[in-house]
């Protein structure tokens, strides 16, 4: 399937944006990284100290739009709408088409714009442009069962339980359990959610 979104992408929410990354972020996104490891270490898997220096996350952001271009996988930056400058990261990872349209969701931000409903917002709005401009029907989101932060997030947004996947990802130096939430475009279209989003 031809990629429907182009690196030009850029939408504006109320307080934040959502964009294609850049390889001018890289010095921000460098520094949220360091500054929020404590704070994302538990969640999510973290860059190896000796890895995360300006070079190789320069590296990283072409690589992700390369994999954005071939309709692999779309790491929509979350910037703060008045400065444009890098808070957090709304991610489809995965991107199979064919009989399947899903992607696998991630998402994160930094730890001093967290608990603002930031994340609320973009997520909204990330899931818009998935079932819209990108053509997917499903997205499935993998969190640990003690983020209750990030638990909330999903069900604020309309994600729904699908089941505990047993020993899922290595996380913060172990085999961690994961809770399964998942949303489709027709859950997604559906009236009643609608004037739920966004808190």
């Amino acid at each position: 399937m031809k990629n429907r979104l182009p690196l030009t992408f850029c939408l504006h929410g109320d307080r934040i944006t959502l964009r294609a990354p850049r390889v001018t972020d890289a010095g921000d996104v460098l520094a949220v990284r360091h500054r929020s490891r404590a704070f994302l270490g538990p969640w999510i898997p973290m860059m190896a100290p000796e890895d995360d220096h300006l070079r190789s996350c320069k590296a990283q952001i072409r690589h992700q739009r390369n994999q954005w271009r071939n309709d692999q996988a779309y790491a929509l930056v979350v910037a703060d709408r008045r400065t444009d400058r890098f808070i957090g990261r709304v991610t489809f990872t995965e991107v199979v088409r064919s009989v399947f349209q899903n992607a696998a969701l991630g998402y994160w931000i930094d730890v001093e714009y967290a608990g603002r409903g930031l994340m609320s917002e973009a997520l909204s709005l990330a899931l818009g442009v998935a079932f819209g401009s990108m053509g997917l029907h499903r997205a499935q989101a993998a969190i640990r069962p003690h983020n209750v932060a990030s638990l909330a997030l999903a069900r604020r947004c309309g994600l729904r339980r699908e089941g505990l996947a047993a020993r899922f990802l290595f996380i913060d130096g172990e085999w961690a359990d994961h809770e399964i939430y998942a949303i489709t475009a027709e859950e997604w279209s559906r009236p009643q959610l609608a004037h739920g989003r966004g808190g």
